[in-house]
């Protein structure tokens, strides 16, 4: 969901919602990173799954993108993932 429709469904402003992600350290960015990065990680354990597939799944236009952000999450690329036994 987008950062409106979060402040909308929780009932607080933008503002609100900052400030408290804030206290807390966090953002609506880093929260939206790990969740699809660990949604990313169970999709990749799944290897009738194509890594094109999981990169549509998890909303990216092309692959490399996908690519490149898994690897900031994760420190290893989705093939690598996928090689080192997370399966």
């Amino acid at each position: 969901p987008s950062f409106e429709q979060i402040t909308e469904q929780l009932n607080t402003s933008a503002t609100t919602w900052r400030r408290r992600q804030r206290k807390e350290g966090t953002t609506y960015q880093q929260i939206k990173d790990n969740a699809r990065r660990d949604a990313a990680m169970g999709y990749l354990s799944r290897p009738e799954l194509s890594i094109g597939s999981v990169a549509a799944l998890m909303g990216f236009t092309d692959t490399s993108s996908f690519h490149r952000s898994f690897k900031k999450w994760t420190g290893c690329t989705p093939k690598e993932f996928r090689t080192k036994g997370h399966l």
